[in-house]
């Protein structure tokens, strides 16, 4: 059972329009340790986003067949903007509007991976309920080093404690500019790197990279919200995935990552 919080127990407003699915993620986050309101329809979820009961984070359909996520969260970009960050979407197979209306803030999962999911819905409640200094560096001798970059702290967050249990030292930064100056002064068996970014994206500190420690290179890794991004004209032949989707895909390669590194 994941504990998200020492206190009291969060709470997750989970929608869905089908009864059967909505019981079976009812149980799933609530083996998670979170308490769980329920709403079949959109008019209930947004009734419990504007009673007094604290959510702490939204978990929703949006896909081409269950639509009401994206209608619950545009209703709160209206009126709860406070929650925009606090979602995780259950999706197949996201519609093209998804990433228009997110705009790389969110999550989408697929429903059959329950793990993923709750590791998710616990990061965005601890996110929440925890004051904005950042993830702390997690070091450890026999665990191979990554750097993660993401000028958005919730994924950021999302990223960092999936990949520390998956057995990684993980160190995050939140700006391009911020992990050319650490890595100025220690390296990462490998980098993991958002592809757009405010303060020096992923294609500066990749040119960075070319420029100052070339070897480095073979270890850089790209993450994207959209299918269209290319980091072929930049960094040909180093892998970009879409954030949120291929996580096995995206830990094989950073395990081969290490592999040639460590030998």
């Amino acid at each position: 059972m994941i504990n998200p919080l020492s206190e009291a127990r969060a709470t997750a407003l989970v929608i869905h329009g089908s009864a059967d699915i909505l019981d079976l993620l009812t149980r799933w986050f609530e083996a998670s340790g979170l308490d769980v309101v329920a709403a079949v329809t959109a008019y209930r979820a947004q009734a419990a986003l504007e009673g007094e009961r604290p959510i702490d984070v939204v978990v929703a359909p949006w896909d081409h067949s269950h639509p009401i996520g994206g209608e619950v969260y545009r209703w709160v970009l209206a009126h709860r903007g406070d929650l925009r960050n606090r979602f995780v979407f259950v999706a197949d197979e996201v519609p093209p509007e998804f990433d228009t209306v997110v705009g790389g803030r969110c999550l989408a999962v697929p429903l059959a991976a329950t793990d993923e999911l709750a590791r998710v819905a616990v990061a965005i409640v601890r996110r929440a309920r925890t004051p904005p200094h950042g993830v702390p560096v997690v070091r450890d001798r026999d665990r191979p080093s990554l750097l993660i970059v993401d000028d958005d702290p919730l994924l950021l967050a999302a990223m960092a404690e999936h990949l520390f249990e998956e057995g990684y030292s993980v160190t995050t930064m939140d700006s391009g500019n911020s992990a050319i100056e650490l890595l100025e002064v220690r390296e990462f068996d490998s980098i993991l790197t958002d592809w757009h970014m405010h303060d020096g994206s992923g294609a500066d500190l990749y040119r960075w990279i070319l420029r100052a420690k070339p070897h480095l290179a073979a270890r850089v890794v790209f993450l994207s919200e959209a299918d269209q991004d290319d980091s072929g004209p930049v960094a040909p032949g180093r892998p970009m995935f879409r954030k949120g989707q291929d996580a096995e895909a995206l830990i094989t390669v950073l395990r081969e990552i290490v592999a040639a590194v460590r030998g």
